[in-house]
C-alpha cells in the first residue's frame, strides 16, 4: 500500500495551488513616488539593510540618514527627504559618549546646510539614540529569545514607535539584536514587520544571511553605495568619506 492509497488528488490542498496562475494574476504594486522615505531610495515601511565589506563608516551613513529624517535634511545632499519626522536609534556596541562625539562632527562637517544648528534646535525632539552598551536600562538587545517569543526590549521599541509615530528606527549592528542560536529568523522579521516604521538594519558582517527578506539592500562599496530595490532593481550611487562624514560624488 502507498502513502497516499487513499487519497484523491483532489483532496491534496498542494494541488490546489498546483502552478503560478494566481501569482501571474496578482499585480505588483511598487511605492508611488509619495510614499518614499527618502525619495527614490528608501520606501515608507520598509525592512532596510545596510552592509560593507572591507569598507568602514556604516554607523557614520545610518546616522546621516537619521538626521536626515528627524530635521528634513537631503541624505547626501542629493535626495530629499520627504517624510521627516521621529527617528529612533538603537545602538548596542556604542557607548553614548562614541555617538555623542560622532553626531557633533557630523553637525561641524555638514557645511552644505546653511542653519543647520537652528533646524536641530527646533526638532531636536525627533533624534533619540539609545545606547545599549551603557546598560542603563535593565534589558539585552535581544528583540526576541530562542523561540522566536518577543522580549521586553521589543515590548519598548514597539511602544515608543508607536507613541511618537517614528518614521525610521535603526538598529545597530542588527546581529546583537537576536540570540546566536534564534530557531527561525523568520520570526524577527514577523515581529519588526508590525512596526509601522522604516527600519534599517545595520550588519557587523558583510553577506548576513539574515538579510534576504529586506525590501531594500545597501552595500557600502568602494567608491560608493550600492543599492538593491525590490522595486527598482540595482542603482550605485556615488560617495566618499572625507573628514568622517559621506559626500556625493559625481
Amino acid at each position: 500500500m502507498t502513502v497516499a492509497a487513499n487519497l484523491k488528488i483532489e483532496e491534496n490542498p498542494f494541488a490546489r495551488k498546483l502552478g503560478i496562475k494566481e501569482w501571474q494574476g496578482r499585480p505588483f504594486i511598487p511605492p508611488k513616488p509619495e510614499e518614499y522615505l527618502i525619495d527614490e531610495l528608501i520606501p515608507a515601511n520598509a525592512l532596510v539593510s545596510l552592509q560593507a565589506g572591507n569598507v568602514f563608516g556604516k554607523t557614520t551613513l545610518a546616522t546621516q540618514l537619521a538626521m536626515s529624517v528627524a530635521f528634513g535634511l537631503p541624505f547626501l545632499d542629493r535626495y530629499s527627504c520627504l517624510q521627516p519626522g521621529k527617528v529612533l536609534y538603537i545602538n548596542a556596541r556604542d557607548t553614548d559618549e562614541d555617538s555623542h562625539r560622532r553626531f557633533k562632527r557630523l553637525v561641524r562637517e555638514w557645511t552644505s546646510i546653511p542653519g543647520l544648528s537652528s533646524r536641530i534646535d527646533e526638532h531636536m525632539d525627533n533624534f533619540t539614540h539609545i545606547s545599549l552598551f551603557d546598560e542603563c536600562f535593565g534589558v539585552t538587545p535581544h528583540l526576541v529569545d530562542v523561540s522566536g517569543s518577543m522580549t521586553k526590549t521589543y515590548t519598548y521599541l514597539h511602544q515608543f514607535s508607536e507613541y511618537f509615530k517614528c518614521k525610521l528606527i535603526i538598529l545597530d549592528p542588527v546581529e546583537d539584536f537576536f540570540p546566536d542560536n534564534l530557531k527561525n529568523i523568520s520570526e524577527l522579521y514577523l515581529k519588526l514587520r508590525q512596526i509601522k516604521s522604516t527600519v534599517l538594519l545595520v550588519a557587523d558582517h558583510s553577506r548576513n544571511e539574515a538579510f534576504h527578506k529586506v525590501e531594500v539592500g545597501m552595500s557600502i562599496v568602494e567608491g560608493g553605495l550600492r543599492i538593491h530595490s525590490d522595486y527598482v532593481g540595482r542603482r550605485d550611487v556615488g560617495m566618499a568619506m572625507g573628514a568622517g562624514i559621506w559626500f556625493p560624488t559625481v
